[in-house]
């Protein structure tokens, strides 16, 4: 399969161009300062937050989460800001692995999408195995599952794996005026992440 990475600008709704607003005002700001969680990364605590992990999953179709769900009321300084609406949720998104990259921050980050395609993509993300035995886990699950595939060094997994994925939602606001956010970028609701990955099951 060829995958492209160059991909179309998305064109945002009104109100996802006034939260790019605050959200590139917070930037030019004191935000980068800000130490959230133990690191000094955009809502760095949320991300790696394991409070919900014993809440029951709601399944919800990976097009769905893309097509339809929108921003949160993100705060003007939102570098740090709690969890609100569907991030106070753990969900079960069900998809095919298509990308998997370790990321400087110690993430791994996954994409996702429903089809075959590179569209209704969204992003997973499972942080360091320090923060929790849960992500450890998560990273073994992933692994096994992925053993029969190639992922070569820029990511791309081939074949594809589907797979379902446990965890909190999460808004990235950050992307929104800090470069691309994966290949999941092409739709505004491919801003919406499942971070942290909880648990990484067979459907």
């Amino acid at each position: 399969m060829t995958r492209t990475l160059s991909r179309p600008r998305p064109t945002w709704p009104a109100t996802w161009v006034a939260l790019a607003g605050t959200v590139a005002s917070t930037a030019l700001g004191q935000a980068p300062l800000t130490k959230c969680g133990d690191a000094y990364h955009y809502r760095w605590a949320q991300k790696t937050d394991t409070s919900l992990a014993s809440k029951q999953p709601t399944a919800v179709e990976l097009q769905q989460i893309v097509d339809t769900w929108t921003a949160p009321q993100l705060p003007a300084d939102d570098w740090c800001a709690a969890r609100q609406g569907n991030e106070l949720h753990v969900y079960s998104v069900t998809g095919w692995v298509r990308l998997l990259r370790h990321e400087t921050d110690l993430d791994w980050h996954i994409e996702l999408t429903a089809t075959g395609p590179i569209t209704q993509c969204m992003i997973a993300e499972i942080p360091a195995t320090k923060y929790s035995a849960l992500f450890a886990s998560a990273r073994t699950s992933l692994t096994d599952a992925l053993q029969h595939a190639a992922v070569d060094s820029s990511g791309p997994v081939r074949p594809p794996v589907r797979l379902r994925f446990v965890g909190a939602a999460f808004f990235d606001g950050w992307h929104l005026t800090h470069g691309r956010h994966g290949d999941c970028n092409q739709q505004p609701g491919g801003l919406w992440e499942l971070h942290p990955v909880f648990r990484v099951e067979q459907p």
